[in-house]
């Protein structure tokens, strides 16, 4: 009997218990308690852009892995109907601790809350789904390299969050009237979008090139490149600018140099972009200030303090330059334990320094997120068959031989 690799399921496990502790802890910062003098619980008002998306995007993740997740039990119905309830009462409390907290405690928060569990579990539902067919029909794609689709996701969201493609043609002729209404020499930007770019075309290229779709890997790369470029334009809230678009051609460029040269020197290069992409972000606007702020230990604090719907594309890039960065460094040979203190070393270094740069604010954050990384290549690593094993699994059947 083949012995059942745990450790995909060990880590879906883990993290359904992180996304719960991130909610749990999103919910109630500041942790400043008031009970003499508790607010009034909102049952009806009016709902803002802002607050609909934050409260949609704060279960979203959840339900997607308990979605994903679901056909893998035997008892489906009470799988569902259990975290559905379990999630109703953990919106439903969090709501009514805000009452004591300096937040505005609403029922429209706990009703966008259950949408955004039950929109990622339909989403969840669907892509395990979809994914078993791909897999049954196409059993290559068994060998993919799935950090990538982190990465791939990564790149996205710091590229197009909120991701809701716009329905007003006047926002659209917006955008691209930025093309020439903003200044075009913004060199910081359009480094930025040079780096995200060659990472996200890298994560593309190695997943067409694990599927052994090699052949294909420039072509994807490249439509890659056009869709997120033309997504800046059709996506809302972007304002691209020259600079951004630049960026994102420049990157093309830049990735298909670097993916003419041996492999080894091109993973090596990979991670020296997302070190300089990460350092460029990180110490900008390189005006140093004599007397340093204070260094904040409490993860999050400054995105929870300020809306958090401007911070989730930042946090986005910095997730992206860590992953790539351990992701490549570890496929050219180091150690993935050591790469990841090693990257949450540099994390720390950067917020380090900027308590010497105006407007930022160093804190714990960015080793959090480095750690993350490493812990999610681990568990993408882990999931993947051996080449072995897979290759016995996917034979076909006799009566259905490829002629």
């Amino acid at each position: 009997m083949k012995a059942v690799d745990s450790s995909p399921r060990r880590g879906l496990q883990v993290a359904v218990g992180l996304m719960l502790v991130l909610i749990v802890y999103g919910s109630l910062y500041p942790f400043r308690w008031n009970f003499a003098a508790p607010h009034a619980f909102v049952w009806r008002g009016p709902v803002g852009l802002t607050d609909l998306v934050e409260n949609i995007f704060l279960f979203l993740p959840l339900g997607f892995l308990l979605g994903w997740d679901w056909q893998q039990h035997a008892h489906r119905r009470a799988h569902f109907a259990g975290w559905l309830l379990l999630s109703l009462a953990v919106a439903g409390g969090l709501q009514w601790l805000q009452i004591y907290l300096p937040r505005t405690p609403a029922f429209s928060d706990v009703v966008f809350n259950l949408l955004g569990y039950a929109m990622g579990w339909g989403v969840g539902a669907l892509a395990h789904w979809r994914t078993g067919h791909v897999l049954n029909r196409h059993r290559h794609w068994a060998q993919a390299d799935r950090f990538t689709l982190v990465l791939l996701a990564l790149w996205l969201v710091a590229e197009l969050y909120p991701l809701i493609p716009t329905l007003s043609l006047s926002e659209v002729w917006h955008n691209l009237k930025s093309l020439w209404q903003t200044d075009p020499w913004q060199p910081r930007r359009m480094l930025l979008h040079v780096g995200m770019a060659v990472m996200g075309l890298a994560a593309v290229a190695q997943l067409m090139r694990s599927v052994q779709l090699a052949q294909h890997a420039r072509r994807v790369a490249g439509l890659a490149a056009v869709a997120v470029l033309l997504g800046k334009f059709g996506v809302m809230g972007q304002k691209p600018g020259m600079a951004v678009v630049a960026g994102i051609a420049g990157g093309w460029l830049l990735w298909r140099l670097l993916d003419s040269l041996p492999e080894r020197r091109r993973w090596a290069a990979t991670a020296w972009v997302a070190v300089l992409t990460y350092v460029l972000d990180a110490v900008w606007p390189w005006q140093w200030q004599a007397v340093p702020d204070p260094m904040g230990w409490v993860p999050f604090s400054a995105s929870l303090a300020t809306m958090l719907q401007s911070a989730i594309a930042a946090r986005a890039l910095e997730c992206l330059c860590f992953g790539a960065l351990i992701w490549s460094t570890v496929r050219n040979g180091a150690l993935l334990v050591g790469l990841t203190l090693c990257t949450a070393l540099l994390a720390l270094a950067g917020e380090w320094t900027q308590r010497y740069l105006p407007t930022r604010t160093p804190e714990i954050t960015a080793v959090v997120l480095a750690l993350a990384m490493g812990w999610l290549v681990h568990v993408c690593t882990a999931a993947r068959p051996a080449r072995k094993a897979a290759g016995a699994s996917t034979a076909l059947p006799a009566t259905r031989r490829p002629r």
